[in-house]
């Protein structure tokens, strides 16, 4: 998947059972719910543990959210049979040109105040760049503040080259008893990200210097 910003775009290589979410931001009531039933219809319907109505009605959901928190990019994770096991996407934030560092960009991941616990925090070197790497419990209430919701999240936190902008990509599931797959999954998928500048017209500029 591909998402551009600026003279920049972020690319990642999501491996089979991804969805893109993405695909259906941005659509009215009637586009999304078209999107989503042409993306369980992909789904091999002797497979499937929920009803199509369901699994349609999570993915408008999901789009719903991502436009929520204004992701750039986002995708979930469903497993054979339909069941959606992890939620992930990309945000982009800037400060008025004010660079972070990643020391800035640490003590406000882990600031968040739903994180129940110790966060595990790591620094990482990928492809793209040092990253921040963030494990972490969240503790969230329940509907009219009754209850009270445990979910786990996987962020990393990396400085997008030349910009003063900061990359948040974010897998976060409840399911805890597939936690450790869903760990492998995102630890595997965020080393595939690259940035990638684009020229004026929007073109990829190769290392050469050329489109």
């Amino acid at each position: 998947m591909t998402v551009e910003i600026d003279d920049w775009t972020c690319r990642l290589d999501f491996s089979d059972g991804w969805v893109d979410v993405t695909a259906g931001t941005g659509l009215d009531s009637e586009g999304k719910a078209a999107w989503a039933r042409e993306v369980v219809q992909s789904f091999n319907p002797l497979d499937l543990v929920a009803s199509k109505e369901s699994i349609e009605k999570n993915l408008i959901h999901l789009a719903r959210s991502a436009e929520k928190n204004q992701a750039v990019l986002a995708a979930a994770f469903f497993a054979l049979g339909g069941a959606h096991y992890a939620t992930f996407d990309v945000q982009i934030f800037g400060e008025d040109g004010a660079a972070l560092s990643l020391d800035e960009v640490e003590n406000r991941l882990r600031g968040h105040k739903e994180i129940a616990g110790e966060p595990q925090v790591s620094r990482v070197d990928l492809p793209a760049g040092a990253a921040v790497r963030l494990q972490a419990m969240y503790q969230s209430k329940g509907v009219l503040g009754f209850g009270k919701r445990l979910s786990e999240a996987v962020s990393y936190a990396l400085l997008v080259p030349e910009t003063s902008d900061v990359l948040l990509a974010t897998m976060n599931w409840s399911a805890m008893e597939h936690s450790d797959q869903l760990i492998e999954e995102v630890d595997a998928l965020i080393p595939t990200l690259r940035f990638v500048p684009l020229d004026a017209d929007g073109n990829p500029i190769s290392e050469g210097g050329q489109p």
